[in-house]
């Protein structure tokens, strides 16, 4: 079962921070999955391919914007003329329960004040009855929308943490190539070759790479407290968080921001509010707004796909670049070994091309993690999160 869920983070974490903390519910009944989806979901470790249904079923932003649309709903009805009725029945029960006070009331000064305050508020909630354009259905798709950004949001720090880790451990072997070049000053300024300024730059660099891990240790800290609280988890849990899947290339071949801009434009959920916005509308100028609002909003999807598809082959290019690096260094490395058993190249310079090549192999690691990334932006910007203005 899962250890150390709680309620932590977001608006509702300040409400609770004076109380005892409470076990996190899911936001769905149980029979909406199975007994295998759930013990999945409850078990103590984050996996890439759930982070979806942790969201959704754990988050407290999103299980907040549940309670509060069911609650609007409640109070306000569903369709855009139940929600500015509603509005008009706020300002009828506050006009009906204001009452100027005498002038000779000893009082006056504040109550006139306060009666001044009502009706403008009553005003508000007019203006608000003849302006509005939401429904349930606007209020839903905010709602979604703001989910799905959350699962983008949660899936960035996982790639980032597991990053993190990657060049953690990259910043460790620039370390052991610095101690190795700094014995070797060491080593050389004891038979007058080199100088002391030679062996504080060199120790210099070997301080450099240790802050460069303390940095890099508490970042990713800090990216793992982020997505555990996200995703139903107190910041001081300890859950394991399994290893992102390697980027699917052949992903690439089948994106096509002319051919997904259909799907991009029908799925996006800013065009799709402002779309219901607009057969809510009244107003002649209202509708013309709204009209030239959805046509900009069109352009810049299509715009946003584009440079999201962009952005996929830029990383596709560096992950090339990261693969021929390490097939050079390996080749690399093999001359060395062989040199080194012929007694042609020094320990030194046989353990410095390891490292290097070690080094090479994690950056090809991060580039991959880079190019999923990109096709996950990609794949959001086609289905519904494209940025519209």
């Amino acid at each position: 079962m899962r250890r150390g869920r709680r309620l932590c983070g977001g608006g509702l974490a300040l409400l609770l921070a004076a109380a005892v903390p409470l076990t996190v519910m899911a936001a769905t009944p149980e029979f909406a999955r199975t007994e295998e989806e759930w013990a999945r979901l409850r078990d103590d470790v984050i996996e890439y391919d759930e982070l979806e249904d942790l969201i959704a079923e754990y988050n407290v932003t999103v299980q907040t914007n549940q309670l509060d649309m069911a609650k609007f709903k409640r109070e306000y009805g569903d369709t855009k003329d139940d929600i500015s009725d509603k509005y008009r029945e706020l300002a009828d029960e506050i006009y009906s329960s204001v009452s100027y006070p005498s002038t000779d009331d000893s009082t006056y000064g504040y109550t006139i004040a306060s009666v001044l305050t009502a009706e403008v508020q009553a005003k508000n909630f007019e203006e608000a009855a003849d302006e509005n354009l939401e429904d349930i259905e606007i209020i839903y798709l905010d709602y979604k929308s703001a989910e799905k950004t959350l699962v983008t949001v949660a899936q960035t720090n996982m790639i980032s943490y597991e990053s993190g880790l990657l060049q953690i451990r990259q910043a460790e072997l620039a370390k052991k190539q610095a101690e190795l070049a700094y014995s070797s000053a060491q080593a050389s300024m004891a038979t007058g070759m080199t100088t002391m300024v030679d062996v504080l730059s060199a120790q210099e660099t070997m301080l450099t790479a240790q802050r460069t891990i303390t940095s890099s240790q508490s970042s990713i800290e800090n990216i793992r407290q982020k997505l555990q609280v996200m995703l139903g988890w107190s910041y001081d849990a300890s859950p394991e968080i399994g290893a992102v899947p390697s980027a699917d290339v052949s992903r690439i071949a089948a994106m096509d921001p002319e051919a997904d801009k259909e799907a991009a434009l029908a799925n996006n959920y800013t065009l799709q509010v402002n779309k219901r916005k607009l057969e809510n509308a009244v107003s002649p100028e209202t509708v013309e707004t709204l009209q030239r609002t959805i046509a900009d909003n069109e352009r810049q999807i299509a715009s946003s796909l584009e440079t999201s598809y962009q952005s996929v082959l830029t990383a596709k290019l560096s992950y090339d670049q990261a693969a021929a690096s390490l097939e050079l260094e390996q080749r690399n490395l093999r001359q060395i070994a062989a040199q080194y058993a012929q007694g042609t190249a020094s320990s030194m310079e046989y353990q410095n091309q390891q490292y290097t090549t070690q080094s090479a192999e994690l950056s090809l690691q991060i580039a991959d993690l880079s190019l999923l990334q990109a096709m996950e932006t990609y794949d959001w910007a086609v289905n519904g999160l494209a940025s519209a203005s």
